[in-house]
């Protein structure tokens, strides 16, 4: 979709898969993107957006007994605890999930992490 490459610091969009008039597609950016979820909202135009899905690669840090990495609020997914797997450790990680946002910012639920190689 045109629209997705003029997303601020979008560098790709491919389609990922399009089935039963839902198509999926892939943003990849330079750096941690700092697009909003309206700002995706709005590039699509009549399109609905369904969700969102996010793959970064950051270090985690904790504030205020939160987890955080590139800009996300961490939280955990209904099945599982990955932020034990995370806290305390410097070191980086490919933290895997859906976006959310509300008035206090960006959450990443996470689906799945694992050690950067």
């Amino acid at each position: 979709m045109a629209g997705l490459k003029r997303l601020s610091g979008a560098k790709d969009v491919v389609q990922d898969d399009f089935a039963q008039g839902v198509g999926t597609y892939i943003v990849s950016f330079g750096e941690n993107p700092k697009v909003k979820l309206a700002d995706i909202k709005k590039e699509l135009g009549k399109f609905q957006l369904v969700s969102v899905r996010a793959k970064v690669t950051a270090a985690v840090t904790e504030k205020d007994g939160a987890c955080w990495a590139a800009g996300y609020k961490l939280a955990n997914g209904p099945d599982e605890d990955l932020l034990s797997k995370v806290k305390g450790k410097s070191t980086p990680f490919v933290l895997t999930g859906m976006v959310t946002e509300d008035d206090k910012g960006a959450t990443l639920t996470l689906s799945k992490v694992e050690e950067k190689k």
